[in-house]
């Protein structure tokens, strides 16, 4: 067995045996990291329905706005870059656990001239010809290259949580836009109503002022209310054009509304969709992408620790390169030098560099573990405002269809005085103000529980998203991409 063979086998062994060597790994940490509730306020167990919840308003045109912001929403397209640089990074991070290769080549032409008496001169032409192979390979000894790598894998999945979280938020701000957008319309439309009735009634002071039948202060008062009630028009309108613009944007568009104004073609408010499952706290863990994409990154976090204690220790580098060189090109591989190496390098003396890194690391792995334990917290403050907000709203626009009835009747009593001669018009006039203030309100209200339970929807995530991810970037890079 010559010499270069036996040199190999022993630089192989001492890698396998120093490999062999215990690596760093991060300790297990608790699920939660706060104490959790044992429950929600409200729990059911009721049908959740779809995945896309949205569908659930069974609305082809809200179908088709969340479909287009999923795919062009300018957020969701800079999520979709930063997973794919995740993705980039993860696999460079893998590469270097694999040995590597470079060659190198080159030629050259020497011309030497040489005066060999007065007269006579002589040159020569020497040509050379050179090639190479280089390899090298660190030992990961201690499992710092894994755990770079590691923490890059663990990056690139938190980035496609992010953009499960973006695509969550996205679908949830289109369909409240769209929702606003049939409130105003609807409050529009009601308002108009009322602005033709106080015309109407208007038309009639007036006339039972010519009769005689009614004083100038009932006209006054008739046309104060009608210009009242006009005034309310502009800012309707100007809530439903910002919308619009609002919804432009969110779908990718430039922010004008009339991109989309056309889109919209319904006129009442949909109905309220079911309840979702709103399940224990702790199923926020896995169902929310943004609770996901914390934890994720507190794990990157203690890969990173544990990449800083390793680079305390010892390396082990192996190396090996053979040129090639000749003055004939036909003889360039006859002639050549081999060499293998391996070293073995660690710090003697880094004034604390080191030590000071992983105490860097550690107190950032500290600030994601905060920082997960505020995202846990702040997803179930969430799901419970909404909860609240489901039981206070829904009672409370029962209270107002109560005292919109109530007022009707008020209406009714105030006109039979009035046509009478008991009462005043002032008193009629007021109890009409108030119900038709009262009929636009609860427009608004509804609107409200609906977006709500959008909200609620939002707030408890889902798992709907994976597939979104999944069809836009590439599979997960392995340890040997």
């Amino acid at each position: 067995m010559n010499h270069p063979v036996k040199t190999i086998i022993a630089l192989s062994l001492t890698a396998l045996v120093l490999n062999g060597c215990s690596t760093l790994t991060p300790g297990l940490r608790q699920d939660a990291p706060i104490a959790m509730p044992h429950g929600f306020s409200l729990y059911t167990d009721k049908d959740p329905g779809p995945g896309t919840w949205w569908h659930s308003f069974s609305s082809p045109e809200l179908d088709s706005l969340v479909q287009q912001a999923l795919a062009g929403n300018f957020d969701i397209r800079t999520a979709l870059s930063k997973v794919r640089q995740a993705e980039a990074a993860a696999r460079k991070a893998g590469a270097d656990l694999s040995p590597t290769i470079d060659y190198s080549g080159s030629a050259q032409t020497t011309r030497e001239q040489i005066k060999t008496d007065a007269k006579g001169r002589s040159s020569e032409d020497a040509k050379q010809f050179s090639a190479g192979l280089s390899a090298g390979y660190e030992v990961d000894l201690w499992g710092r290259l894994n755990a770079l790598h590691k923490a890059e894998l663990t990056e690139y999945q938190a980035t496609k949580e992010d953009l499960d979280a973006a695509a969550v938020t996205v679908s949830a701000d289109v369909a409240t836009a769209w929702i606003d957008i049939l409130s105003l319309r609807r409050q529009i439309n009601i308002l108009n109503q009322q602005i033709e009735t106080n015309q109407r009634m208007l038309s009639l002071q007036e006339l039972r002022f010519e009769n005689g039948q009614s004083d100038a202060l009932d006209v006054s008062q008739q046309r104060d209310v009608l210009a009242k009630a006009k005034a309310l028009m502009p800012p309707l309108q100007l809530g439903e054009a910002q919308q619009l613009n609002a919804l432009a944007v969110l779908l990718g568009l430039a922010g004008k509304g009339d991109a989309v104004a056309g889109r919209i073609s319904q006129s009442d408010l949909p109905d309220l969709i079911p309840l979702p499952q709103t399940g224990l706290p702790a199923d926020l863990l896995a169902s929310r992408p943004d609770v996901r994409a914390a934890g994720l990154r507190l794990n990157e976090k203690d890969w990173q620790v544990c990449a800083a204690k390793a680079d305390r220790l010892p390396a082990l580098d192996l190396s090996a390169s053979a040129i090639f060189s000749s003055a004939s090109l036909d003889l360039l591989f006859s002639n050549w030098v081999s060499t293998l190496a391996a070293s073995i390098t660690g710090p003697l003396f880094d004034a604390g560099s080191r030590s000071a890194e992983v105490d860097r690391a550690k107190a950032e792995a500290d600030q994601y573990l905060t920082a997960y334990a505020r995202t846990v917290a702040q997803a179930v403050q969430e799901v419970e405002d909404s909860l609240a907000t489901e039981r206070r709203q829904t009672e409370y626009i029962r209270l107002l269809k109560e005292q919109l009835a109530t007022l009707r009747i008020t209406v009714n009593d105030a006109h039979l005085q009035y046509m009478n001669g008991q009462d005043n018009y002032l008193d009629y006039l007021s109890a009409w103000i108030d119900v038709q203030a009262l009929e636009r309100q609860l427009v608004d209200e509804q609107a409200t529980l609906i977006k709500n339970r959008v909200t609620l929807y939002r707030t408890l995530g889902g798992d709907w998203t994976r597939g979104l991810s999944n069809a836009d970037t590439t599979e997960t890079p392995s340890k040997n991409s």
